[in-house]
């Protein structure tokens, strides 16, 4: 995934989770597993977390986390009715805010990666 992907997949879920108060990091995870069927790293959540305070999209009340009046307005910016849809309203609107978005995870290492690899033929070591 890329960071994109992944901070706009927990802010997603810190909306869902805090409709009515703020949400604890428990149900922040059990919402984001319901969206993308996979359960959160502790990394991608505090990242996705810290980003998204920085940005001034989510504020951060004691240990719970709701989105800020311009986190509320991105999440209902989205036009789509299936969370699939919303995902990458949000996704493509964090692209814009300056999410690098160069990075993978590799599924076969779980490491960050960038997204397009050099060419070793080309870096002189062959």
């Amino acid at each position: 995934m890329t960071l994109a992907q992944t901070y706009s997949w927990i802010f997603y879920a810190i909306g869902l989770a805090s409709q009515n108060i703020s949400a604890s990091l428990v149900e922040i995870g059990a919402i984001a597993d319901g969206i993308n069927h996979a359960i959160p790293t502790q990394k991608e959540m505090q990242d996705s977390i810290s980003w998204c305070l920085s940005q001034r999209l989510v504020l951060k009340e004691g240990k719970k986390y709701k989105p800020t009046i311009e986190g509320n307005a991105l999440l209902n910016g989205s036009s789509s009715n299936t969370t699939l849809g919303v995902w990458k309203y949000l996704e493509n609107q964090f692209s814009k805010i300056g999410v690098d978005n160069t990075r993978q995870i590799n599924p076969k290492t779980m490491n960050a990666e960038p997204a397009n690899p050099p060419d070793r033929n080309q870096c002189g070591d062959a």
